[in-house]
């Protein structure tokens, strides 16, 4: 087995123990949640490398993408992905009573993490309500956490497409 094989069986193997973690029902804490994310990231770029793909690619301008509706959540209206580029869509809520609100572009999002993302796999970590909804510590899915989680603090690229 070469060493990309190997990390991508290794990269299969975590996934299916965070799935196990979350379908029991198990609280991650926040260091644990941060270092599943970093790991993530590093196994993903080096299969990336491993790959070589995207090496000298062409930027490709943003653009507005068909976004699909989220499950509830009180700050997220909807996302989309580009897996050809690995570019994640997101639509937060508007002003309220506006529910479509602005679309951020998030650039090299691999296709495992935005799995995650689209789970809501990150369980929230405070409680509250807005107008869109109501969350507790621990409610899972949680597209806020998850967003706030593997996005957000992995530092992914951004910028305001609409």
């Amino acid at each position: 087995m070469n060493e990309l094989q190997e990390l991508q069986s290794l990269l299969q193997e975590l996934l299916q123990a965070i799935d196990v973690m979350q379908q029991s029902g198990e609280e991650m804490s926040d260091e644990l949640m941060g270092a599943i994310a970093q790991t993530l990231e590093a196994l993903f770029n080096r299969i990336e490398d491993l790959e070589g793909s995207g090496v000298g690619a062409p930027p490709i301008p943003p653009q507005r993408p068909d976004i699909n509706q989220a499950m509830p959540s009180s700050n997220i209206e909807g996302f989309a992905y580009d897996d050809k580029n690995n570019r994640l869509y997101v639509r937060f809520l508007g002003k309220y009573p506006q529910r479509e609100g602005p679309i951020y572009q998030y650039e090299g999002v691999p296709q495992d993490i935005f799995t995650l993302f689209q789970r809501g796999a990150v369980p929230a970590r405070s409680q509250g309500q807005n107008r869109w909804g109501r969350w507790w510590r621990g409610k899972v899915p949680s597209m806020g956490a998850s967003m706030y989680t593997l996005i957000k603090q992995m530092g992914y690229p951004y910028q305001r497409v609409a």
